[in-house]
């Protein structure tokens, strides 16, 4: 992530009919810490692979680091690019790891999270580039944008 930071408030222009797709491992034994490590590694490949693979309909990540858990938040083109993903060779090796591995002992956790978003609003004060921001682009709010409301409702957006 960049740490550039731009000051002042800004948003994210976006394209309606996107999708955040959020998934995780959570510890939920001490003892299970090296089968943790292990499931948050079988996700590098598969990042590396969308990254190189633009054309997957994945557009970006981010990354949030708890005590218990690893959780990447995903933005993609359309559920459909997502669905297709999920079965594709590396996906696929990873979540044969998954269920050999750790889901007979439980001491590791994995969720996900599916959400198909027609509008949106964000804003970023102060802040790098971030979110949906990083996903699609990164503009300077005006008077037109200035409230959750206007951005919520924005219809010449891309005007």
């Amino acid at each position: 992530m960049s740490t550039s930071i731009h000051k002042g408030a800004f948003t994210a222009k976006t394209e309606d009919g996107f999708v955040v797709f959020i998934i995780g491992v959570r510890l939920n034994k001490l003892s299970g810490f090296f089968k943790w490590i292990s499931a948050i590694q079988a996700m590098t490949p598969m990042l590396k692979e969308l990254y190189q693979n633009p054309e997957l309909g994945f557009l970006r990540e981010t990354t949030v680091i708890g005590w218990r858990t690893v959780t990447t938040i995903q933005y993609w083109k359309s559920y459909e690019h997502l669905e297709a993903y999920t079965y594709g060779t590396t996906h696929s090796k990873a979540m044969k790891m998954f269920y050999q591995k750790m889901e007979k002992s439980g001491a590791v956790g994995l969720y996900h999270e599916t959400y198909k978003v027609e509008k949106n609003e964000s804003l970023y004060i102060n802040m790098p580039i971030y979110g949906l921001a990083k996903a699609f682009s990164h503009v300077r709010i005006t008077n037109e944008l200035n409230t959750a409301r206007k951005r919520m409702e924005r219809t010449s957006f891309f005007e």
